[in-house]
């Protein structure tokens, strides 16, 4: 059974702004078994043998080497004791080394940062209240259950794939490409298999008060479809995981090693094909990506982009037919599928039918599986050990019962006066923001009172939300973990489709995203920052911080970086009331992109290591964040007598500390929307004249960007 299949093209395409929010890795992140990175399978990993790890270890150390004009610290093999440290030469350095040599990766982990620990923290108050037999209720009751059966290796030992069995026996059976169409559009296993096309209810964006159903395309098993074309040591990392997960797995369900092999060349082969018609990371990064994807149209005009491929019975069988629009994110991909789905090409869509029917359940079904994942997980992605059970079930736990497991949680730890304070935190950057729009000096007076008109109408959400999704359907008494995950998927389902045509529920403002999670985010579609309770702990958020950390932490960190993604080149797409909407002149808009320009060509010159350069173009939007946080948090305090901007700028980079492998930072540099953490600290800290005075930077040196170089965006 599929997991709910709700399409999160609004958490692809605003990745950058909404569901990333403001940390670039909130969760421990490696390979999960869909084709994105899952936080419920990316803290576990088994170590190989200690001599290939050495080796493994040598040459990520050797790839990480070199790096203009910083060393990047965060591979811990380039920082050691005798390093020397000057806050005008590598000014994260100098404020982090401490940190980085007291810190290791713990084991299952392939980074280490100081949003992990207050994860951690977080994750090990959930554990706690999974054991907690006296909480009582629908939600607390669900996530012990599930909990429970994640935990129960015996049983799950004991079933092995013999609930899965009869799924994969079905796929082996078909003969014809109409014997696969019955698979995919009978009512009975619609929601079981690959259906080529990820689609579900949601907010389009053509009009934020309203959910409609929105067509696109698949997940792949390389993530991004430009690896099909030019692989990159992403694509080697991920090609090699899933296919030595898929051939260890597909052994358990009856064939060869040779068969699997066979089996997984096939379906890669096919989606490659595929991958050709799917937009790559780079374009979801463009700026005309929204209009791109901005395809809205009846479900007839939909379904008529596919003559062969049976897209019209899919919708009909899954229930996904009303009389409202569909926004179709990729129309060549849905013409091309009827290219693909053929009779000659029958055998490679079985393949990938039965590829991607089994490498979803590697956490799901025994020991000897999940200890093969962890292995693997280890041998492309660079983890050594892994996390207790516990904290492998708490993580299966809030992939699959999210509302539920923040109910409790909230019960447990929410508090109204810390909400309070931080909504009044909210509105104090705001009253700032509105300072630098009004005294900007490039903007037209027309796009500055549009952008102040804009500022004024964000909500605040400080948090938690008051509601979740309605949990009262799921069901899991006396039940196996994999018919949990059934019971809990249909249930989604059942819920999502109920959006169709329906306002949307402002209530639930975190719906997609667990309040848990070391994060924070704006939502252009709402025009609303939200500052979840997961961010408010040490070393971000006390009662007792002084008034330099504070607004190094709130002002500029969180709340002030987040405000600015309603004004960048994502953010500003959108109107004051969330509409897909452009307000600005098209003189405006040539100077704002003039000013973006000039930041990516100098990110494009920072070398990560080797000859691997940032990707301006990709990390802008966050990189103007981070920038215009700092700018609103050195306004803020410019106001405070006798402000200390040493300890301003330390606390500052502190809050950017992290460790990772070398695999975790090659991710994040090609296909992350969030700068690796050590140019997080030097760049924004370049940019401004208290930081110059603060630590007494001068011409010459490394940390020194002359006055008409420097990039402030608004």
């Amino acid at each position: 059974m599929k997991k709910r299949i709700l399409s999160m093209v609004l958490a692809t395409c605003m990745i950058t702004t909404m569901i990333a929010g403001c940390g670039a890795k909130t969760e421990p992140q490696a390979a999960g078994d869909g084709a994105s990175v899952e936080a419920s399978d990316s803290s576990q990993a088994e170590a190989e043998a200690s001599s290939e790890n050495e080796t493994d270890d040598e040459n990520d150390a050797a790839k990480g080497q070199g790096g203009t004009p910083w060393v990047n610290s965060e591979l811990k093999s380039n920082v050691t004791a005798d390093t020397a440290v000057d806050p005008k030469d590598d000014f994260h350095l100098y404020a982090n080394k401490d940190w980085i040599l007291e810190n290791d990766i713990p084991d299952g982990y392939t980074q280490w940062s100081h949003y992990a620990e207050r994860g951690l923290e977080v994750k090990d108050q959930c554990m706690d209240l999974l054991k907690d037999e006296s909480i009582e209720g629908h939600d607390a009751e669900l996530v012990r259950t599930y909990n429970s059966l994640v935990l129960d290796w015996d049983t799950r030992n004991e079933l092995g794939v013999t609930e899965l069995q009869e799924g994969y026996d079905r796929i082996v059976a078909a003969k014809s490409l109409d014997d696969i169409t019955a698979l995919l559009t009978d009512e009975e296993t619609v929601h079981d298999y690959y259906d080529f096309v990820n689609f579900g209810a949601g907010v389009g964006l053509n009009d934020p008060e309203t959910n409609i159903v929105i067509v696109d395309t698949p997940d792949l098993l390389l993530s991004d479809s430009a690896e099909y074309t030019e692989r990159t040591d992403y694509g080697d990392m991920y090609y090699g995981y899933r296919k030595d997960m898929f051939v260890y797995m597909a052994q358990k369900f009856g064939m060869t090693e040779d068969e699997a092999n066979k089996c997984f060349d096939q379906a890669f082969d096919l989606e490659t094909k595929l991958a050709s018609k799917i937009y790559s990371t780079n374009d979801m990064y463009a700026d005309d990506y929204y209009d791109k994807i901005n395809n809205e149209m009846s479900f007839d005009d939909a379904v008529a982009y596919n003559k062969a491929f049976p897209l019209k019975e899919v919708f009909t069988a899954s229930g996904y037919v009303y009389d409202g629009p569909y926004l179709v994110t990729t129309p060549d991909y849905l013409s091309y599928l009827d290219e693909i789905y053929t009779e000659e090409n029958v055998d490679a869509i079985k393949s990938l039918l039965i590829v991607k029917y089994i490498l979803p359940f590697a956490t799901r079904v025994d020991k000897e599986t999940y200890d093969k994942k962890n292995e693997l997980v280890a041998k492309y992605f660079g983890m050594s050990g892994t996390v207790s059970d516990e904290e492998m079930a708490y993580d299966c736990v809030i992939d699959s019962l999210p509302d539920s497991m923040q109910i409790v949680y909230i019960e447990k730890y929410g508090s109204e006066e810390d909400r309070q304070k931080m909504a009044d935190l909210c509105q104090m950057v705001i009253d700032t923001y509105r300072e630098l729009l009004s005294e900007n000096e490039w903007a037209s007076d027309e796009v500055k009172s549009y952008a102040i008109e804009k500022l004024d109408n964000i909500t605040i959400h400080a948090a938690y939300p008051d509601k979740f999704n309605d949990t009262t359907g799921i069901d899991l008494t006396d039940c196996s973990l994999i018919e949990a995950d059934t019971r809990i998927a249909l249930n989604d389902i059942e819920e999502n489709k109920k959006l169709m045509g329906q306002k949307v529920d402002h209530e639930k403002w975190a719906d997609g995203m667990a309040v848990t999670d070391c994060n924070a985010f704006y939502n252009p579609s709402d025009n609303s920052i939200n500052m979840i309770i997961g961010m408010m702990g040490e070393p971000f958020y006390s009662s007792d911080m002084s008034v330099e950390e504070l607004y190094a932490s709130i002002g500029a960190f969180w709340v002030g970086h987040e405000i600015s993604h309603a004004f960048d080149s994502n953010g500003a797409q959108f109107d004051a009331e969330g509409y897909y909407r452009d307000w600005w002149t098209e003189a405006d808009k040539e100077e704002f992109q003039k000013r973006v320009d000039k930041m990516d060509d100098y990110l494009d010159t920072i070398v990560a290591f080797g000859d691997d350069h940032f990707i301006g173009t990709n990390i802008d939007t966050e990189m103007v964040a981070d920038m215009t946080g700092l700018q609103c948090a050195l306004r803020m305090a410019s106001k405070v007598e006798g402000f200390d901007y040493q300890k301003f700028f330390i606390k500052y980079a502190q809050m950017n500390a992290s460790i990772a492998t070398y695999s975790d930072e090659f991710s994040q540099l090609t296909q992350d929307a969030h700068p690796l953490n050590y140019s997080r600290t030097n760049v924004p800290v370049q940019q401004f004249e208290e930081f110059y005075e603060a630590f007494d930077v001068k011409e010459g040196d490394n940390m020194y960007l002359a006055p008409e170089d420097r990039l402030i965006i608004w």
